[in-house]
């Protein structure tokens, strides 16, 4: 009898690509910030080889820019960029919408009323990290749902960057109310029970406008 799950190796560049996300993330490497392979490579403890590949990696995810003969930096998002990043986010959310609505069951709405209920816990201890973790995960949780490859890849390629600016936003807005993502998805979370697909639609467009205003705001100032 088997009691244990395999453990999934994770290779040295995918641990480094890791930390220097969540460095980018959490704000512990500012926009403009120059980055080198000598430091990265000094603070992190490894060769200079999974240093190239993670930055790479970073690049193809929106967070780090490489400048010719000048090396890289953290992306400095734009006005422009935040609003392509969530128009682009509510139109897969939408099509993730048309192709899981109709096929969610009480085990995917139980797994949503838990994750809002873990979110109202995390904000009632003012662990604002662990809100934004949960909230990423109940929208990937739904993307993931509809088992289309291509949705999914798309939706990973931007995810870093709507985290990276969602705390953006949370550093700009120092009153924001971080309540706010728990009224937004108990409706969605309504909207799929009914399978009213429409209404879910409304929801997606008007939850990602008003983020994409607050951090269009936030990137501005």
């Amino acid at each position: 009898m088997t009691f244990l799950s395999q453990i999934r190796p994770i290779n040295l560049r995918e641990q480094v690509v890791q930390e220097i996300r969540t460095a980018i993330i959490e704000g512990r490497i500012k926009p403009n910030d120059h980055i080198t392979e000598a430091v990265l490579t000094e603070q992190l403890g490894v060769s200079r080889t999974p240093v190239r590949e993670a930055l790479i990696l970073l690049e193809r995810e929106g967070l780090v820019v490489a400048a010719p003969n000048r090396g890289c930096f953290v992306k400095a998002f734009t006005v422009r960029d935040v609003s392509e990043i969530f128009t682009m986010r509510t139109m897969l959310e939408n099509f993730a919408g048309e192709l899981i609505i109709q096929d969610l069951d009480e085990t995917d709405f139980q797994y949503l009323r838990v994750s809002i209920a873990q979110q109202k816990l995390a904000i009632e201890s003012n662990d604002f990290k662990k809100v934004r973790s949960i909230d990423m995960a109940f929208h990937q949780y739904l993307v993931t749902k509809s088992n289309h490859d291509l949705l999914i890849r798309n939706w990973s390629a931007i995810v870093a960057q709507i985290a990276a600016v969602l705390y953006l936003r949370a550093e700009a807005i120092h009153d924001y109310d971080e309540s706010q993502s728990i009224k937004d998805h108990m409706s969605i979370v309504d909207a799929y029970e009914k399978r009213d697909v429409g209404e879910l639609k409304r929801l997606n467009h008007l939850i990602n406008s008003r983020v994409s205003g607050e951090c269009q705001r936030s990137v501005s100032n």
